[in-house]
């Protein structure tokens, strides 16, 4: 019986003494970014700037009306918001641009309210009202249908 073992080997025991090579984990995939920005136009730039400006804004008219006021949304919305009403400002003719201009020191001022440390449930609601009314002039004198012709060229 021993014989018989030793000859035909005991594929369990062979099994547990042999090592196991290791997993080795995949490749990293290759990822190459192409650079799109260049292919769009003036217009096409605009229009994603103030829908990016229109999300963002929307966001911190939310937040400003959320109870309890979260201190970090409202900071985030605010300064990407006014971020991207400064880059429509960059992307307009200087006439139209100077238009622009007291609506972009509105929002700073509205952005440094925000960031006061004392805002409360109370002044929020009235910063909601002046964004609100300062969204409306926006939305009515700087879509993007009406000030396509009045967008600097390509460079």
């Amino acid at each position: 019986m021993l014989l018989v073992a030793a000859l035909t080997g005991c594929e369990s025991l062979q099994r547990k003494l042999t090592r196991k090579k290791k997993a080795q984990p995949p490749p990293a995939p290759v990822t190459v970014f192409q650079d799109y920005s260049a292919a769009m136009t003036p217009l096409d730039r605009y229009q994603k700037h103030y829908a990016i400006f229109d999300y963002w804004n929307a966001g911190l008219l939310a937040a400003l009306e959320a109870r309890p006021l979260n201190p970090k949304r409202v900071t985030l919305a605010s300064t990407e918001a006014l971020g991207e009403l400064e880059t429509m400002k960059s992307l307009l003719t200087e006439a139209v641009a100077a238009r622009l201009d007291p609506l972009v020191k509105e929002q700073t001022k509205i952005h440094q309210e925000v960031l006061s440390p004392g805002l409360d449930a109370y002044r929020s609601a009235i910063v909601a009202r002046r964004l609100e009314a300062h969204t409306r002039l926006i939305h009515r004198d700087f879509f993007w249908r009406k000030v396509q012709d009045e967008l600097k060229p390509k460079e």
